[in-house]
């Protein structure tokens, strides 16, 4: 063998081991890609989860603030607390909206403000006809 013929046997080993090598490297780095891409979308997920739990909680906790308004509401008309008419119109949006809440989440306990909340419609609609607002 002369040495043109040892060179290329040597080139042509180290090129293929290099290219096996590099090939090696891609499928690796397309490996890695990959499982970076499954965490990502893994704490996303987990995060897309907590996003709704805040949300459920958020929308519990308007819904008894709105009980507590309603209930506190009727209290203060009992005791001949007279209301303005924006007053009036606040609690009956808050009826309406906790009635919404109660009938999207059947599990939510309303016994407590269903004789409530008619109360208030019926004195509102009495103080509309009489003009009787503070």
């Amino acid at each position: 063998m002369d040495v043109a013929t040892i060179a290329m046997t040597v080139t042509s080993g180290l090129l293929g081991g290099g290219l096996i090598a590099f090939i090696q490297f891609l499928i690796t780095r397309k490996d890695n890609k990959d499982q970076r891409f499954k965490d990502i979308t893994e704490s996303i997920e987990k995060l897309t989860n907590k996003m709704d739990e805040l949300d459920a909680k958020e929308d519990r906790h308007n819904a008894e603030s709105r009980r507590i308004r309603i209930l506190r509401f009727a209290d203060e008309m009992l005791q001949d607390h007279r209301h303005t008419k924006d007053s009036w119109d606040q609690v009956i949006a808050d009826c309406e909206e906790y009635e919404q809440y109660c009938k999207d989440h059947e599990k939510f306990k309303n016994g407590h403000t269903e004789a409530t909340v008619t109360f208030i419609r019926e004195q509102y609609h009495e103080r509309l006809e009489k003009h009787d607002f503070l």
